[in-house]
């Protein structure tokens, strides 16, 4: 079974969908609301679990988790690393889905900003396993996880978001970077680029030091751009979104999924956009992440 650690961040995900995003000032009345267990770190965890791979996830949360970890360990996440935060409650996402699929999101970060270095497992990930690292914990974090897998020999999977700058040695020992196209803008220092082809001609003159880049393009899909290599379009799937939340996620766990069983990127990428466009036809972040059964299923490949 394939291995993967998850170094990251676990909230309580506090859902309310409205007809439309409310401007500022405005209130709108919600006409649904779901609590979950969410974060980018349990998210793509769950997605990864849900494809068949052995998880383990590396996490703070509060004294109040006891029904999250539950959870968790409901869907096949390994959470013996999912440490208790003394002096802080788990993190809290206040998700608002308009009837368009799209949403705002406000995150109160809570015992995730607990999680030090200290926390993190002498062995990460080694040779045919995947570390699999998000920014929804503190950078040296980040760094020291990616640095110790990449000394291991493991496969590193960077997703940097949220948004924020990343050390050029870290960078340097990221297999796979995975932003979307904020977060790659915010990567190169210039204005964000429009769809597929300013994507793609951003990535043709980027110089970034990790070695290969998978950007994430929502109902367009994504780009793979490897070294040496001109950067390959994959299209989504048309289908009916519900609720967008969670879709990264759902695209990094699967990416990390298909990697970690020795799969090639480029194939990695195509089943990872198919699993992400399955994830947004339903409510909440992990209720709607596909199972390798539904990923693989003749319906999956004609949606």
């Amino acid at each position: 079974m394939s291995s993967i650690t998850v170094v990251g961040s676990v909230n309580r995900d506090l859902v309310l969908t409205v007809q439309d995003l409310p401007r500022p000032g405005e209130t709108v009345l919600a006409e649904r609301f779901v609590e979950g267990v969410g974060g980018k770190g349990a998210n793509q965890a769950v997605a990864a679990a849900r494809l068949g791979s052995r998880v383990r996830l590396v996490a703070r949360v509060g004294a109040d988790a006891e029904t999250i970890l539950r959870a968790l360990a409901a869907e096949g996440v390994d959470v013996t690393e999912v440490l208790p935060a003394a002096d802080a409650s788990t993190g809290i996402a206040s998700v608002v889905v308009d009837r368009a699929g799209e949403n705002t999101i406000v995150v109160n970060p809570g015992a995730n900003a607990a999680l030090t270095v200290a926390d993190l497992p002498e062995h990460l990930s080694g040779a045919g396993e995947v570390l699999l690292v998000q920014h929804e914990i503190a950078p040296e974090v980040v760094a020291a996880a990616v640095l110790r897998a990449r000394e291991l020999g493991g496969t590193v999977v960077l997703n940097p978001a949220p948004a924020r700058p990343v050390a050029s040695d870290v960078l340097a020992a990221v297999d796979v970077l995975v932003p979307n196209l904020g977060e790659l803008a915010t990567l190169l220092d210039v204005a964000p680029p429009t769809g597929p082809d300013g994507a793609r001609d951003l990535l043709e003159k980027a110089e970034l030091p990790c070695g290969a880049v998978v950007v994430t393009l929502g109902a367009d899909g994504a780009l793979v751009k490897q070294p040496g290599r001109p950067a390959v379009h994959l299209p989504a799937p048309a289908v009916d979104a519900v609720d967008t939340v969670g879709a990264g996620d759902t695209f990094c766990g699967a990416l990390a999924d298909s990697l970690a069983r020795g799969g090639d990127l480029l194939s990695a990428a195509e089943r990872a956009v198919r699993a992400a466009s399955l994830a947004v036809t339903g409510l909440g972040a992990q209720s709607s992440m596909p199972t390798a059964a539904q990923l693989d299923s003749p319906a999956a490949d004609r949606s």
